[in-house]
């Protein structure tokens, strides 16, 4: 089963009347102190195209903004978080229809992506990948080493790789994201 959603989350002091000016669909959570705006399954103008931002003008009128959209069918996903108008953080795994990379990473690493993304299991799982060529060859025990080298350097220094797929990742990073955030989504659309 494919998964496709995007939300907008905001932890806001606004009444629900002044955010259903600007939202078509307002969700307020009573056990999240985040107000869920905009759940649905349609594409907003501009998702997963560089240079789009969702959550800079949201935030500087409402506080606390962050943007996931998840895309299990394209195995993509996108991420926004803004506050008082500055991007905090900003990633996106994107697809060009044969593989998925990292096609954008901006503002400071936040403590989720240590957890997750740089986290001892995900790298496991990168090693093995390396350890592998294009035909599902074994590859030769210098180039390993050598590849294991910048393997380790990326979780070291905590790097993303645009237009590669290190650190590895996948559309349910922004499942995993809304639940480091305590980020709730409708269980029905309305």
């Amino acid at each position: 089963m494919s998964i496709f959603y995007n939300a907008y989350f905001l932890k806001t002091q606004a009444s629900e009347a002044k955010l259903k000016e600007k939202f078509s669909r307002v969700d307020v959570m009573p056990e999240s102190e985040w107000v869920t705006c905009n759940f649905g399954d349609e594409y907003p103008t501009g998702i997963f195209e560089p240079g789009a931002y969702f959550t800079k003008e949201i935030s500087a009128q409402f506080g606390e903004a962050i943007f996931v959209c998840v895309d299990t069918r394209n195995d993509q996903f996108e991420y926004e978080h803004s506050q008082g108008g500055t991007i905090l953080r900003k990633l996106c795994w994107l697809s060009d229809g044969s593989q998925s990379t990292w096609a954008w990473a901006e503002g400071e690493r936040e403590a989720w992506e240590d957890e997750i993304l740089f986290s001892e299991a995900n790298f496991a799982r990168a090693r093995e990948l390396i350890k592998y060529g294009e035909q599902l060859e074994l590859v030769a025990e210098d180039l390993l080493r050598q590849k294991e080298q910048e393997l380790q350097a990326i979780w070291e220094n905590r790097r993303y790789v645009l237009g590669d797929k290190w650190p590895l990742g996948d559309a349910t990073i922004g499942m995993a994201i809304q639940k480091f955030f305590g980020l709730k989504i409708p269980i029905a659309v309305k």
